[in-house]
């Protein structure tokens, strides 16, 4: 099985048992649909030890001597700021999902509040349009059908889904829950409070898709594979990443049970005629899960669910959604056209590179490092392979000269490609660079183009804050910045202006960051993690930042540490600094034996999955001993 876990026995991501969504048993339908979803109280693991001291100090795990300048020790101090900052507020409520904040509540009974018919069509078309861009599980003419008759429910007093069904509705809902969460996320989140008004909606209409598809019964349904896969992304977008790690293992469960993973038997269907768009529908699903399971293992540091042994599933068709009918393309169709599906084709092609570089590269056996490396070195060939492969309009044509739809998919693939260029060359960072330099400079490049394209979007406004997938490869892009300035550093080498100008753009995309989402989020904990990073790899106290005193001096064109901490506690955010290589901190405190203790892949596949360990309270023997020390 493909895997991208932590090394063997270094588990640090917390396995809470999927808590119950269903809520209250009964299934009259007068009530289903006025149904508040609750989630099951999570079980807290009482084998961890509890001897938290205040500070971080020198401390014996398994033998060796861990002090505050030991590698991870900035792991810790971040999390400690974390579960502090959440102790009162997260940990204490029995309806989150491992630190997920809960669903809006909803009154018992109150009727469903859908958007007027003609924000729901608007709604619609940003999410076909902007919201899923590589994710086309569904097919938009069929899902406008559908939302007609729930409209028409609703107006009647009927049920949502009467006459349509349960899971078709439950679509519906996490369509217009995912859409109406985007828009209001572009106009710019600027608190918490803002963020629980904002969700006030989309909270709703996705709590009774919840509740729809808990209470369906019956044999699996490609409808209700659909359904859950979508609300997968909407607990995503809504940085719930804990839930929809569960929820997504039913989706999964659902999509196998269907046999979506293998190809359609020939002989089946000269005896049964299939419904074109249905069985479009399903290759589009599974391909989607495909790419969702590549991509959440990376990010969680877990194992991924599918084996590529046991799936010889073909791509779906290269046709867009007005030309499919129920039995077959429209005639005189010409399909060497644009087509939104090739950006899911490439998108599941790119994606199966990323397992191999996880599996290969990362694997937890005792491989010779040469074997890594030759990996490294055949896969990224691969991934350049791809790059050329891109029809103009996904790969060679700027984003900005695209229609919406496109534009949002190139971006995505843009994006895509620079991480699988990362992911793979990251590791010879951490080495002798000169032995690797065309890598190191290749992966230095793919996290400047992830930079150039977030810093531009932030420009354009708060579109970054709803894209959770950037957030993550933000997270990697400046991880391999900070690195490279420290080797830059140990070098030697002179402080050039494209070395200064790209860790000018470091800190302004580590500040987009930071305003990204909610305290409690994980792209908030991606933002602790970095400063905490930055402080240790660039030799920087707190102290030296001013961290005991809010009136100490700071460098020109530093943040003071009250800006800081305000930033990282989710207040609004000073100025873009504008002070190069100064702001990264002084060169007579930096340590050039910062990186001789870590491994060729542990530090990163610690790093990854840093912003999903357990939101519990950490101490010095947890974290070590969760990391195999």
């Amino acid at each position: 099985m493909a895997t991208y876990p932590p090394q063997a026995g270094r588990t640090i991501s917390a396995s809470p048992r999927a808590a119950s969504n269903s809520g209250d048993p009964h299934t009259d339908d007068d009530r289903l649909d006025n149904a508040s979803p609750r989630q099951g109280k999570i079980r807290k693991d009482s084998a961890a030890p509890s001897r938290a001291s205040p500070e971080l100090g020198p401390s014996e795990i398994q033998g060796q001597v861990f002090d505050p300048t030991s590698g991870f020790s900035f792991l810790h101090r971040a999390w400690k700021r974390l579960s502090s900052r959440n102790a009162g507020s997260i940990q204490g409520d029995s309806r989150t999902v491992s630190s997920d904040k809960p669903l809006a509540e909803r009154r018992e009974h109150a009727p469903l509040q859908l958007p007027d018919p003609s924000e729901s069509r608007r709604l619609l078309a940003l999410y076909f349009d902007v919201c899923i861009a590589t994710y086309r599980v569904l097919h938009h003419p069929t899902v406008e059908e559908w939302l007609t008759i729930v409209e028409r429910n609703v107006n009647q007093g009927q049920p949502a889904w009467h006459r349509l069904g349960r899971s078709r509705a439950a679509v519906v809902l996490a369509v217009l829950a995912i859409a109406a969460t985007h828009h209001e996320k572009s106009k710019g989140i600027s608190s918490q409070e803002d963020e629980s008004r904002a969700l006030s909606l989309s909270d709703e209409l996705f709590g009774v898709s919840l509740r729809l598809v808990d209470v369906e019964t019956g044999p699996p349904r490609l409808e209700s594979a659909q359904a859950r896969l979508v609300q997968v992304l909407y607990l995503l977008t809504t940085s719930r990443f804990n839930r929809a790690w569960f929820v997504f293992g039913s989706a999964l469960q659902l999509i196998s049970a269907l046999g979506l993973h293998r190809r359609a038997n020939t002989k089946k269907r000269k005896v049964t005629r299939e419904d074109y768009v249905q069985t479009q529908c399903g290759l589009r699903l599974f391909w989607s899960a495909y790419i969702l399971d590549n991509y959440l293992g990376v990010v969680f540091g877990r194992p991924r669910h599918y084996n590529d042994d046991d799936i010889d599933q073909v791509f779906p068709d290269r046709i867009n959604d007005e030309d499919m009918t129920s039995i077959g393309p429209e005639e005189g169709l010409d399909h060497l056209g644009d087509c939104h599906i090739d950006a899911l084709i490439f998108h599941a092609k790119i994606g199966k590179i990323i397992g191999c570089i996880s599996r290969e590269v990362y694997t937890i056996k005792d491989v010779p490092e040469g074997d890594r490396v030759a990996a490294a070195h055949r896969l990224i060939q691969e991934v350049d392979q791809w790059r050329s492969s891109l029809p103009a309009y996904l790969g060679s044509v700027p984003p900005r000269m695209l229609i919406l739809s496109y534009r949002r998919q190139a971006t995505v693939l843009k994006i895509a490609h620079s991480h699988a260029v990362m992911h793979a060359s990251r590791l010879f960072l951490l080495g002798d660079p000169s032995l690797h330099k065309n890598h190191v400079r290749d992966c230095v490049a793919a996290a400047r183009t992830v930079l150039e394209t977030v810093d531009g979007m932030a420009k354009e406004g708060p579109i970054f804050h709803a894209f959770w997938w950037t957030h993550y490869v933000t997270f990697c892009a400046l991880v391999v910045v900070y690195i490279w300035e420290i080797q830059q550093r140990r070098a030697g080498a002179a402080a050039y202006q494209s070395r200064t100008s790209l860790l000018n753009m470091a800190e302004r995309c580590h500040t987009h960051l930071a305003q990204a989402t909610a305290t409690n989020s994980p792209s908030r904990r991606y933002a602790v993690i970095l400063e905490e990073f930055r402080r240790t790899a660039l030799g920087r106290s707190i102290s030296e930042e001013g961290g005991d005193d809010p009136d100490a001096a700071e460098q020109p064109g530093a943040f003071t540490s009250h800006q800081r901490q305000q930033l990282m506690d989710g207040g609004q955010a000073p100025d873009a600094m504008e002070s190069g290589i100064e702001s990264m901190g002084s060169l007579a405190n930096f340590d050039p034996q910062q990186f001789d203790g870590w491994q060729m892949t542990d530090f990163f596949l610690d790093l990854d999955s840093s912003a999903f360990w357990p939101h519990v309270d950490v101490d010095e023997s947890m974290l070590w001993s969760s990391m195999g020390f």
